[in-house]
C-alpha cells in the first residue's frame, strides 16, 4: 500500500509539474464526492421531487468503516450541509439530497439536506467536504454541461 502511494504521488507530482492537474482521487480521499447531480432533471419548480433529483454521493475508499459525524459539505455560496451521526462502510457510498425527507428512505444511504431551495449552481460550482475538525477532504468543481463524476 505504501509503495502504491509513493507511486500515484509521484506521478501525480510529474503532471502537475507538466502543466497537468493531478485527479482529485490521485491522493486517494478516504472519503469522495464520486457523483453531483447539479442540475435537477425537468424544470426547476422548486418542488420537494425536483429539489430531491439534486444530490451529491460520497464514497468510502478505504477498507474501514468511516464516521461522518461533524462532516461538512458546502458550495461556493456557503450552503452548509452537516452529517449527523452517520458510519460510511468501507466501499459504500451515502447519497445527500437537497430537499426534504426521512433519513434512510427510500434507502438506508439517502440523507436529506432539508433545504427548500436548489443549493448547486447549473452554471458550475464547487462542493467542498470538510473533515468535523474542519480539514478540506476533497472537493469537486465542475462547470455546466461537464460530467458530474467526481
Amino acid at each position: 500500500m505504501k509503495k502504491k502511494f509513493l507511486v500515484a504521488a509521484s506521478v501525480a507530482a510529474s503532471l502537475m509539474g507538466m502543466g497537468f492537474a493531478a485527479p482529485a482521487q490521485a491522493a486517494e480521499a478516504p472519503v469522495y464526492f464520486s457523483r453531483i447531480q447539479y442540475d435537477s432533471p425537468g424544470k426547476d419548480t422548486r418542488s420537494n421531487a425536483s429539489l430531491n433529483a439534486e444530490w451529491f454521493r460520497l464514497s468510502n475508499s478505504t477498507k474501514k468503516a468511516i464516521q461522518l459525524k461533524g462532516f461538512t459539505v458546502r458550495d461556493a455560496s456557503s450552503h452548509v450541509y452537516t452529517f449527523t451521526a452517520y458510519v460510511l462502510n468501507p466501499g459504500k457510498s451515502v447519497v445527500v439530497r437537497t430537499g426534504k425527507g426521512t433519513n434512510g428512505k427510500p434507502a438506508a444511504t439517502d440523507r436529506y439536506w432539508g433545504s427548500g431551495n436548489y443549493v448547486w449552481n447549473n452554471t458550475g460550482d464547487t462542493a467542498t467536504l470538510r473533515s468535523a475538525t474542519g480539514k478540506v477532504i476533497n472537493t469537486c468543481k465542475f462547470k455546466k454541461g461537464t460530467a458530474t463524476n467526481c
